[in-house]
C-alpha cells in the first residue's frame, strides 16, 4: 500500500514541475473569449444564466449555439474569478489541479482492476499523466472540461466498480457521473466503460443497480438540458461530412503517430491541411502493430480488450467537433488516452521493473515541459505553431494575433497574404486582409489584395468583406463604387458601411440620409468619423464637411444644454 501510493505521489509531483511553467502563463487562443471575456463568470450573481446557457452564447463573440450544455465548467470558471479575479496563473493552476485529479482517478481504478500490479499500474497512470498529447486539454483553460469530466468519471467508475457496491456508493456513483456529464457531453459513454470491464473480468453485465445509477445521472442531466432550453448542435454541413468521410483514414493516421511519437505538437492541425498520406500512415501502422500485440497478451486480455474499446469509443465523437470547424484538437485523445492507459497496464509483461517507469515518466516530463511554454500568450502559441507545422491555416491564425495582440499589422500583412497563397487558400481571412491594409494607411493595396481575393482566390462577398471593400473606395475616392459596394451588404447597421453611406449622402447633401443613418449608427461620434472619411480624399468636398462640423456642433451644444 505504501509503495503504491509512494508511486502516486511521485507522479503527481513531476506532473506539477512539469507543467509549472504554465504559472506564468497568460490566457491563450479560446481563453479570451471564453474565460477572460465571458459575459458571465464574473460573478455568481449571473447563476441563472451560468446553469442554463449553451456554452459559447456565454461569450461576445457573434457565435451561433454550439448545442454544447456545460454549466459545471461555467461555475468552475466563474468561482476562479469571484477567488482570483483575472489572474492567469490562478486559473492555469486550477487546470493542472483538475488533471491531477483525473490522474488520480485512473491510478485509483487500475489499483482495483490489477491488484497487487504496482509496475502496471505506474506504467499506466504515467502515461495518462504525462504523454506530451495532454498538454492541450490541460494548458487550455477553455479545455478544461475535458480533464473534469474524466476525472470526475474516472471516480464515478471507481464507485461502481464493486459488483455489489453499497447505496452510498451507488449514490455516490450516480452524483460524479452527473457532475461529469454538467462537464462534458462525452461522460455519456460512463455506462458503456462499466460495461467493458464487466465483460472483461466477468463476461457479463453483473450489479444492475449500477447501471441503474448511470441511467439516473444520465436522465438527471437530459431534465437539467431541456429545463436549460439548450438545444442540439447545428447540424453539419453536407460539405463538411464529406470532408471528414473523406479523411477518416488520414486524420487517425496523424492522431496515431502523435500517440506513438508527439512531436511536434500544434493546436493548428486543420484537416485541408493535413501531410501527405505516405508520411503520416507509418505512425498508424505502429500503432496497430502495439495494438496487435496488446492482444495477444493472453495474462489479462480481457483488460485489454476493454482499454482498447475505451478509448476506440471516446476518439470516435471526436469527429463531429472536427465536423465543426475542422480543427484536430489535441484534447481531443485526453480520455482515449485513459484507455490506452488501462489497456497497456494490463498487458505489461512482468520483467518491466519499476526503474523503466520512471525513465519513461521523466522523458514524458521533459516533452512536457519543452512544449508548455509555448502556451505563454496566443502569440507564442501560433508562431510555435507556424514554425512546427506552417499551412494556409496557421499564417491565418498567426496574422490574427500578430494584428490583435502584437499590434503589428505590417508583419500580420504578409501572413494573411499567405493565408490566401495557400492551398487551398483559407478563405475565412479574406476580409481581414483588406482590412489589415485599411490599417497600414493603404486602400490602393487594400483593393488590390480585396479583388484578387474575390476574382482569383475563392473568396465570397460576404458582407465582411464589401464593407472594408467600400472603406478602400471611398479613401480612394471612387465614390460611385464605395456606395454600391456599401449597399451590397445588406446588414443596414454595420460601422464601416454606414460610415461609408453617410459620406456618399453628405455629398450628395441628403441630410435626411445623413440623420437616419446617425440614429441607427452603433456607437457614437457618426458624424466625426464621416467627416474623418471625406477628409482622406482627394476630393474633400469641402460644402459637405462644413455642413457636417456644423451638424456635429449643433449636436454636442444640445447634449451640453441636456446636461446642464
Amino acid at each position: 500500500m505504501f509503495r503504491d501510493r509512494a508511486v502516486l505521489v511521485s507522479v503527481l509531483l513531476l506532473t506539477v514541475l512539469a507543467y509549472l511553467p504554465l504559472a506564468g502563463a497568460d490566457f491563450a487562443w479560446d481563453d479570451v473569449a471564453l474565460v477572460a471575456d465571458n459575459k458571465y463568470t464574473s460573478s455568481f450573481e449571473h447563476w441563472r444564466e451560468l446553469i442554463t446557457a449553451d456554452l459559447w452564447l456565454t461569450t461576445r463573440l457573434p457565435a451561433p449555439a454550439s448545442g454544447y450544455y456545460r454549466p459545471l465548467l461555467l461555475l468552475d470558471l466563474t468561482l476562479d474569478q469571484t477567488l482570483f479575479g483575472l489572474d492567469p496563473a490562478a486559473h492555469h493552476v486550477h487546470s493542472v489541479l483538475w488533471h491531477l485529479f483525473a490522474v488520480g482517478g485512473l491510478w485509483t481504478l487500475l489499483r482495483r482492476l490489477l491488484p497487487g500490479a504496482t509496475v502496471a499500474v505506474a506504467l499506466g497512470t504515467v502515461i495518462f499523466a504525462l504523454h506530451p498529447l495532454q498538454i492541450e486539454a490541460v494548458a487550455l483553460i477553455a479545455a478544461r472540461n475535458d480533464s473534469m469530466a474524466a476525472a470526475l468519471g474516472l471516480f464515478a467508475l471507481v464507485m461502481l466498480e464493486r459488483r455489489a457496491p453499497s447505496p452510498p456508493r451507488l449514490a455516490a456513483g450516480a452524483v460524479l457521473a452527473w457532475l461529469a456529464l454538467l462537464s462534458k457531453e462525452s461522460a455519456v459513454l460512463l455506462p458503456f466503460f462499466l460495461l467493458s470491464l464487466d465483460l472483461a473480468r466477468h463476461r457479463r453485465p453483473l450489479g444492475w443497480a449500477r447501471y441503474a445509477a448511470l441511467v439516473t445521472s444520465l436522465v438527471a442531466y437530459l431534465g437539467c438540458r431541456v429545463a436549460a432550453g439548450v438545444g442540439r448542435a447545428a447540424v453539419p454541413s453536407m460539405s463538411s461530412i464529406e470532408a471528414v468521410a473523406d479523411k477518416v483514414l488520414h486524420i487517425a493516421s496523424v492522431y496515431a503517430g502523435l500517440v506513438v511519437w508527439p512531436w511536434p505538437l500544434t493546436p493548428a492541425r486543420h484537416i485541408s491541411y493535413l501531410p501527405p498520406l505516405g508520411a503520416s500512415l507509418f505512425g498508424l501502422v505502429v500503432l496497430l502493430g502495439i495494438v496487435t500485440w496488446l492482444v495477444r497478451q493472453e495474462r489479462a486480455r480481457g483488460l485489454v480488450l476493454a482499454g482498447l474499446a475505451w478509448a476506440a469509443l471516446s476518439f470516435a465523437p471526436t469527429l463531429l467537433a472536427t465536423l465543426d470547424k475542422g480543427l484536430m484538437g489535441e484534447r481531443y485523445l485526453y480520455l482515449p488516452l485513459a484507455g490506452l492507459a488501462v489497456a497497456v497496464a494490463a498487458a505489461v509483461p512482468a520483467t518491466l521493473r519499476l526503474q523503466h517507469v520512471a525513465l519513461l515518466a521523466l522523458v514524458g516530463s521533459i516533452g512536457v515541459r519543452e512544449r508548455v511554454g509555448d502556451w505563454a500568450s496566443s502569440l507564442t502559441l501560433w508562431e510555435a505553431a507556424h514554425a512546427d507545422a506552417p499551412s494556409a491555416f496557421t499564417h491565418a491564425g498567426l496574422a490574427h494575433y500578430l494584428r490583435v495582440q502584437a499590434k503589428d499589422p505590417e508583419r500580420a500583412r504578409a501572413h494573411y497574404i499567405g493565408a490566401l497563397e495557400g492551398d487551398p487558400p483559407y478563405t475565412d481571412a479574406c476580409s481581414s486582409l483588406i482590412l489589415v491594409h485599411l490599417q497600414l494607411g493603404q486602400p490602393e493595396r487594400a483593393l488590390h489584395y480585396g479583388l484578387w481575393a474575390l476574382e482569383e482566390r475563392g473568396c465570397q462577398p460576404t458582407a465582411d468583406v464589401l464593407e472594408h471593400l467600400a472603406l478602400a473606395y471611398a479613401q480612394l475616392g471612387r465614390w460611385d463604387e464605395a456606395e454600391a459596394a456599401a449597399l451590397k451588404t445588406g446588414r443596414g447597421a454595420f460601422a464601416h458601411e454606414m460610415v461609408v453611406l453617410g459620406a456618399c449622402a453628405s455629398r450628395r447633401a441628403d441630410w435626411e440620409a445623413v440623420s437616419r443613418l446617425q440614429a441607427a449608427y452603433p456607437g457614437e461620434q457618426y458624424i466625426e468619423r464621416v467627416i474623418a472619411l471625406l477628409a482622406r480624399t482627394d476630393d474633400p468636398a469641402g460644402d459637405a464637411l462644413a455642413a457636417l462640423a456644423q451638424r456635429a456642433s449643433s449636436a454636442s451644444g444640445s447634449k451640453s444644454a441636456s446636461g446642464n
